[in-house]
């Protein structure tokens, strides 16, 4: 490793030492005089220094250094026995000596915890204590690991956020004990999420507790090479220090390294250390410098403000008696005021592409980070997902022991029963004589008796604890479920701004930037030639240049002003003002126009985005009754569905037609032709741009739902295309045949990702789960079948006594529910693979079901004629409703919102209902 600037702080477990050195003490002979008596300690040989002057020193240097020292947030991390505690202790004294120094003992950080120091000039720096990195507290207790230290580090920033960002890293090492820190892929990706940006240092403490082997104190030299090796150690494969030196993407050399607890001579308090962090990159300057440096900018700032405005402004001192004076000004010429314009223009189009760059970069890192979040919340899904396995499996291993003792008990009660009967007619009988020789019958039976109280006892308390682990593990799959709604939610959320926001607008970021730095050097060329040309004469090379002859067209310059150009000078330059006035306004307006298409633009793409959020996010405050039956169809409708805004419905009949119906007025907006036979399902894309719909004719097709015109056929199935659903990002679509396959397709090109083999009958029914990782399918070979979206593999199969007619997935993809030929409607625990619920009442084909987002209500449609509302939590029907009269229900949807159901009948009518009337 490379020796780098070393800089010593003092961090030590000797009070009076930090005590005393509260100032700066160089390592050069030469002493520093700011100010600060010196003194020398009687007893100890050691130099004090007076904390009042030492506060005052501080105050007056940090005044003259704010300009550097701004607001930070500075977090500390390290192992516990390194002195962070110590470190900030001090830095707390040297700033206000009544607050006390460190204590000669410093107890373990057990959590996050947050000192300020307030700085003269109303600032403030925050220091964020941890706790230890060494994975024990104190009295031997285990404690967090390095990960779970970050992680409660992020909740803790996020909860108590400031709008002072992370600005520093201290890892504090202690060089006794230099352990190795092993530090998890996990670790590092939340190090780099919290500190993207902040400056990283590493401190090395305790050096004045190593001596050499012949008991003399290490010298400052031997310590700096001692140290290097203690790095050189440190920096193993999967370590802290190997992340930090070289693990970190793009930065790669910017530790800064400190040692303390050196001999007295050698140390730098913690406000020189402090100073150190906040110079500015490659800075070696002495404090001295800097503050002759910092002086005498503010002093030339003050010169300059001073000039400024006596040539801008009028006399501020006025005499009251006299009238007060206009502000001088100074007439510009007709040149001036164009090469001023010109500057003003140039730097308008410098900013604009800095400010471009500058946001392109933003806009990167956001993308950056949230990729990062995306990830994390997939790995935190994998983990809970793993969790409710396990979960489940015990659960079902408990179930099965306890269904195996409730056997057992149950033989054992019989066995009791039968021989209690027996002693009973034994007893009946009279006693019976012993022959001595072994027991009696009724000696044998009571026997067997008292055993078998026993073993009922014994079998009892087994199935009791049976019961207990059961609770208990039910209670982790709800925790473990609960957990992976919770990082599907961020999953979604982060994938969404990535895919629909960030990236999108990254891309345009650098598209525009790409244009406007074209257009900068356009312009600056141009810009350059005015300049020049307007501060040269005709009588110069004015006629030589470009801008004075490009507008000129069909016209020459007469020979006589060839021939004396000194006369029509004048009058030439008052042309070539003109000429650059034009040019000049031409450029701005190019410019001018770039950016207004730019906005209008930009403006577009934000109100796309904000009218998504807001029909995601928000209802409308009141629904307008629901329109009268849609009618239009001239056949049987098959397929009915929501947009994802709720404000479309659209429709599919056996008229081979798709239609789109304004979900509050009725009228139809679009009629969609090109099937060649029934249509059988359609949906709407969560964007409400594209509209699928399958059909007999064997297609899958996929319309643009404001033109209405044909993207693309998806063509493989070899029968008639029964359902299809889009993913929850719109990315892929899903569909299902009776040729028996199941089919995803990508959906921005139309190509089939991967075939799904293995139900022997047709397929009625497809949806994608929530978050789009599993597709779930019923088919009438009596089967449920749950594939992984991604390798086309069968996560499991429900067994059924009956066709499965159609199926729908709740929001977080843990239950499901299926309609029947039969007529039921059965709610299943998908992870557990058993029935919740069976809902009874139709009395033909449950053809159609849907559940409501919050997983509170369900609908049905049968070929019973009626509509059926369930409540999913108990399964009792709160409404039964033939409002198509003496026609087959075949298909219902319910809005995002829950607030309305469609339906579609054999009536050849699409019906729309009010959810609350039907749920009282």
């Amino acid at each position: 490793m490379s020796s780098q600037p070393q800089t010593d702080v003092l961090v030590t477990t000797s009070p009076e030492v930090i005590q005393l050195s509260l100032v700066l003490e160089p390592s050069s002979s030469a002493p520093i005089d700011n100010g600060i008596d010196r003194q020398d300690d009687a007893e100890s040989g050691k130099p004090s220094f007076s904390p009042d002057h030492s506060n005052a020193a501080f105050r007056n240097l940090a005044k003259e250094i704010k300009k550097e020292m701004v607001e930070h947030t500075i977090v500390l991390l390290g192992r516990s026995d390194a002195g962070k505690t110590t470190f900030i202790k001090a830095v707390q004294h040297a700033v206000d000596a009544a607050i006390p120094g460190p204590p000669a003992t410093e107890a373990p950080t057990s959590g996050i915890v947050e000192y300020d120091v307030p700085l003269p000039d109303g600032k403030t720096l925050k220091f964020v204590d941890t706790p230890g990195f060494d994975g024990y507290e104190a009295g031997g207790e285990g404690a967090m690991e390095t990960e779970e230290i970050l992680r409660v580090l992020e909740e803790h920033l996020a909860t108590n956020g400031t709008s002072v960002p992370v600005s520093h890293v201290l890892v504090f090492l202690n060089a006794n004990d230099m352990a190795t820190t092993e530090f998890k892929p996990r670790a590092r990706r939340t190090f780099e999420r919290l500190f993207p940006n902040a400056q990283v240092a590493c401190v090395t403490t305790r050096w004045d507790q190593i001596e050499e082997d012949e008991g003399r104190q290490i010298t400052a030299e031997e310590a700096q090479s001692k140290e290097e090796s203690l790095y050189a150690s440190g920096i193993s494969s999967g370590s802290l220090l190997e992340y930090l030196h070289g693990g970190r993407p793009n930065r790669e050399g910017d530790i800064l390294h400190f040692r303390s607890g050196l001999p007295i001579e050698a140390y730098s308090s913690p406000l020189n250390i402090m100073l150190k962090l906040f110079a500015r990159p490659g800075s070696d300057t002495t404090l001295e410098e800097r503050l002759a440096a910092v002086t005498k900018e503010r002093d030339e700032l003050a010169a300059k403000y001073t000039l400024l405005l006596q040539e801008k402004q009028a006399p501020t001192a006025v005499d009251d008696a006299a009238p007060p004076k206009e502000a001088v000004r100074t007439p510009r010429t007709r040149q001036q005021r164009l090469l001023d314009t010109i500057d003003r223009f140039s730097a308008q189009v410098f900013e604009m592409v800095a400010e471009l760059e500058r946001e392109a970069l933003d806009v990167a890192d956001e993308c950056a980070a949230d990729r990062a979040a995306f990830e994390a919340a997939s790995a935190a899904i994998k983990e809970a997902e793993g969790r409710l396995a396990e979960s489940a499996e015990r659960v079902k291993v408990a179930e099965e022991d306890r269904a195996h003792m409730g056997q057992g008990l149950d033989a054992l009660r019989e066995l009791e029963g039968s021989l209690s009967k027996r002693l009973d007619e034994l007893g009946m009988k009279g006693a019976r004589p012993s022959v001595g020789v072994w027991p009696s019958v009724t000696e044998q039976l009571s026997s067997r008796l008292e055993h078998t109280q026993g073993f009922i006892s014994e079998m009892e308390g087994w199935k009791s604890a049976a019961e207990d682990y059961c609770q208990k593990s039910r209670q982790e799959m709800e925790q473990a479920a609960a957990e992976m709604k919770k990082w599907e939610h961020i999953k979604q959320g982060k994938e969404r701004e990535l895919n629909e926001w960030l990236s999108p607008e990254s891309e345009r970021l650098l598209e525009e930037r790409e244009t406007f730095q074209a257009l900068q050097e356009t312009l600056c060329t141009s810009l350059d030639a005015m300049r020049k040309g307007l501060k040269e004469s005709w009588e110069g090379k004015l006629g030589g240049e470009h801008l004075f002859w490009e507008r000129l067209g069909d016209y020459v310059v007469k020979p006589e002003i060839l021939a004396h150009p000194g006369d029509w000078a004048p009058v030439i330059e008052s042309f070539y003002e003109t000429d650059v006035t034009l040019a000049l306004t031409q450029r701005m307006a190019k410019l001018h126009s770039t950016v207004v298409q730019r906005l209008k633009a930009r403006e577009d793409m934000i109100k796309r985005e904000w009218k998504k959020y807001v029909k995601d996010i928000f209802l409308l405050k009141v629904l307008p009754p629901p329109p009268p039956p849609l009618m239009g169809h001239s056949d049987r409708v098959w397929g009915v569905a929501f947009s994802w805004d709720g404000m479309k419905i659209v429709s599919g009949s056996e008229d081979k037609t798709v239609r789109v119906w304004d979900a509050l007025t009725g009228t139809v907006q679009l009629v969609l032709e090109g099937h060649c036979s029934t249509v059988t399902s359609v949906a709407f894309s969560p964007d409400g741009e594209r509209i699928i719909s399958g059909s007999s004719d064997k297609t899958v097709r996929v319309w643009d739902a404001l033109t209405g015109r044909v993207e693309r056929d998806l063509v493989g199935h070899t029968d008639a295309v029964w359902s299809v659903a889009f993913s929850a990002d719109g990315s892929r679509i899903v569909s299902g045949s009776k040729d028996k396959t199941v089919r995803v397709w990508d959906a921005s090109t139309g190509q089939v990702q991967r075939i799904l083999e293995g139900h022997t009958g047709m397929v009625y029914s497809v949806v994608f789960s929530g978050e789009g990782s599993k597709i779930i399918s019923g088919s009438d070979d009596k089967t449920v079948r749950v594939w992984d979206a991604s390798t086309g593999g069968v996560h499991k199969v429900l067994q059924e006594e009956n066709q499965i007619e159609s199926v729908a997935v709740s929001a977080d993809g843990l239950w499901i529910v299926t309609g029947l030929s039969n007529g039921m409607v059965k709610v299943w625990n998908l992870l557990e693979g058993r029935v919740l619920r069976v809902l009874k009442g139709h009395s033909g084909n449950a053809r159609s079901v849907a559940l409501s987002q919050d997983g509170s209500w369900i609908v049905s449609g049968s070929y019973d004629d009626t509509l059926r509302v369930w409540d999913a939590s108990t399964g009792t029907a709160r409404s039964v409703n033939n409002g198509h009269g003496s026609s087959d229900v075949n298909t219902v949807a319910l809005s995002r919102d829950g607030r309305r159901v469609a339906s579609g009948s054999d009536d050849r009518t699409v019906r729309l209902w009010d959810m609350a009337p039907l749920t009282l």
